[in-house]
């Protein structure tokens, strides 16, 4: 089915194989199925979304020139601005809240040709706690955050793509729990105009997809550029890899230990041994370095308008502005120096690799009390460097599973291409 996968879609769309409003009515059709229990879309308007797919097909039969999301549905998470509909952030601070124009970079979507099916909903402010949004492999557990309905609709298989947001962990935890794949490009790579700040030293623009191609055509609609800017084709040769086991391990489940070092060893079967180099200096300090500018600049972005009425936001995020309140600004400038050493320190040791192999989470989705822990996630974050995350396989629950591959900052083309490789090599499970 041509709308399991984004970029197969568009080609048939361009070629006439079949149509954006077949794509629609199947998107609509499997909306209407899932989502009562899914409840992955904070706004959905299915005859807006025929219209706009009827205009794409007149564009096709005019053969007129086509983006390369062409007539694809696609969601749009509820932080980013979307012009004449609602974005409430995930909280009911914003309710009722409706944009006059577009962030840039559904600007670049819609110049692609994608077609806005809909607002996929957030965890509040990007933040922590949870929206509705279910696991589609388990209704009683979480989807992962902050970008749950996005994760969610895309494994559900609802929308081929889905824009997300990672300021922490919330593009990988969240497709590694649901059985996509997530991209999170190097930090600042895809424009934040017009997309909730939450966080302006760490929040990074990303998406899921089905496959890595597609993440990488989703990736290069939102930043307005071509896709050979981010997408060569998969590698014909091995690419150079390092596995690494942080100093957080143990806290992974025995699934996701196993998992792990099964990925790891299938990989070297393919492409020859795989180092595994010891972490530079500074990276352990990740979680202190990150939290610490995460509650500064959080509680001076929307921690001012959250702390003003407190009584319409969680404790959780109270309580988290509240602490970045108290952190004065010499701790944060050491935190921000830091940071760069951190950064520069990592870019120097990974320059030699086209990806570093490390697991995306503890284990398989928790409960729906939370989003699920972002530990794995974090030191990647912190540097900047793109990550993404492939489903490969389920833990003893039947939930879904997966391997992340870190890149080196701005080389996101050959972290692409060494996912890909990867991708083919463990017959990705979706």
């Amino acid at each position: 089915m041509y709308l399991d996968d984004a970029a197969t879609a568009s080609r048939a769309v361009a070629a006439g194989i079949t149509t954006s409003r077949v794509l629609i009515d199947a998107c609509i059709e499997r909306y209407e199925r899932r989502e009562p229990a899914l409840r992955a879309f904070a706004w959905f308007d299915a005859a807006r979304a025929r219209q706009l797919a009827d205009a794409a097909d007149r564009l096709v039969a005019r053969r007129e020139p086509l983006g390369h999301l062409h007539g694809v549905p696609v969601g749009i998470k509820d932080i980013i601005d979307t012009a004449g509909i609602p974005t409430e952030h995930g909280s009911r601070l914003f309710a009722g809240r409706v944009p006059d124009r577009d962030a840039r970079l559904v600007t670049n979507l819609r110049t692609a040709g994608a077609v806005d099916v809909g607002k996929t909903v957030t965890a509040e402010f990007a933040f922590y706690a949870p929206g509705p949004t279910t696991n589609p492999h388990d209704p009683t557990r979480t989807p992962g955050g902050s970008s749950m309905g996005s994760a969610a609709a895309v494994a559900a298989g609802v929308i081929p793509a889905a824009v997300g947001t990672q300021t922490n962990g919330s593009i990988i935890r969240p497709a590694a729990f649901c059985g996509a794949v997530g991209f999170k490009p190097s930090f600042g790579r895809i424009s934040r105009d017009g997309v909730l700040e939450f966080s302006a030293s760490l929040d990074t623009v990303g998406g899921f997809a089905r496959t890595v191609e597609s993440a990488a055509s989703l990736a290069a609609a939102m930043a307005g550029e071509p896709v050979a800017s981010w997408w060569n084709g998969p590698r014909t040769d091995p690419p150079r890899l390092a596995a690494v086991r942080t100093s957080e391990w143990g806290l992974a489940s025995d699934a996701m230990q196993a998992r792990f070092q099964a990925d790891v060893d299938r990989l070297a079967t393919a492409g020859g041994a795989i180092e595994w180099p010891a972490l530079p200096d500074g990276l352990d300090d990740a979680v202190r370095i990150l939290g610490t500018i995460m509650r500064y600049e959080g509680a001076r972005s929307v921690g001012r308008d959250a702390l003003r009425r407190p009584e319409l936001v969680s404790e959780v995020a109270r309580r988290f502005f509240a602490e970045g309140v108290a952190i004065d600004e010499v701790t944060y400038r050491a935190a921000l120096a830091d940071r760069l050493k951190v950064a520069a320190v990592y870019a120097a040791w990974a320059e030699r690799y086209d990806a570093i192999l490390t697991p995306p989470t503890t284990g398989e989705a928790p409960g729906l009390e939370t989003t699920g822990d972002p530990r794995f996630c974090t030191r990647w974050t912190l540097v900047g460097a793109p990550a993404i995350t492939l489903p490969t396989g389920s833990g003893p629950s039947g939930l879904p599973l997966g391997l992340q591959l870190v890149g080196v900052p701005e080389r996101d083309r050959d972290l692409l291409a060494a996912a890909a490789w990867a991708e083919a090599v463990l017959a990705v499970h979706r």
